[in-house]
């Protein structure tokens, strides 16, 4: 096996960008975007932390849930979660992030970047209240946008039903009871409890 070591060698392989391509690229927000965020439900964010290492946290409510202020402005509010907030330590260590908007049943996706900062705005948190008040906000000055191709949609399958695996859930209570060298009566109990959460703490 060898390591691909340089841009020169990556480009050897894959080839360069076509003309048309790069030209996809905005510094901005532009009318096929804003309104694929407004119906956007769901979306990835990507950050990383002051060492370099990054992660991706998914994010999701009603379409629309991110607001946008203006072409290089966005705000995502934040709900109730699992108070880790890894991603949004980085946010205050590196100020950048990248996401990826999805919408369902649409191949193409949005990828954005921008810098980023912590804020909160009463006002706008109240206003952002689909579950009750945001708790904060995620200010995203974009620098970067553009739509992805749809092929890793189509080559997956990922909208199309009859590929769908059967349905399934993962359990918190084993990835926790394993850890912490708890039984089955632990399993049984944290996972009837992250049931009720998805019920009553969205």
């Amino acid at each position: 096996m060898e390591t691909i070591q340089d841009l020169q060698q990556l480009r050897s392989i894959v080839g360069e960008p076509g003309e048309l391509t790069i030209n996809k690229i905005y510094d901005h927000l532009n009318e096929q975007a804003s309104d694929f965020i407004t119906r956007s439900p769901f979306l990835v964010l990507s950050t990383v932390n002051e060492d370099g290492m990054p992660t991706a946290s998914p994010k999701g409510d009603i379409p629309g849930f991110v607001h946008q202020a203006d072409e290089r402005t966005l705000y995502m509010p934040e709900r109730k979660g699992n108070r880790l907030v890894i991603s949004y330590q980085n946010v205050l260590a590196t100020k950048k992030v990248g996401l990826i908007f999805l919408l369902p049943q649409c191949s193409e996706t949005l990828r954005v970047s921008g810098h980023a900062e912590l804020v909160t705005d009463e006002e706008l948190c109240t206003k952002l209240d689909a579950r009750g008040p945001a708790i904060l906000l995620l200010k995203v000055t974009v620098t970067e946008a553009y739509f992805h191709c749809g092929k890793a949609f189509i080559r997956s399958n990922l909208w199309k039903p009859e590929h769908w695996p059967d349905a399934s859930r993962i359990s918190f209570g084993r990835e926790i009871g394993d850890q912490i060298g708890k039984g089955a009566d632990f399993v049984e109990d944290l996972d009837a409890q992250v049931l009720e959460r998805y019920k009553d703490s969205l």
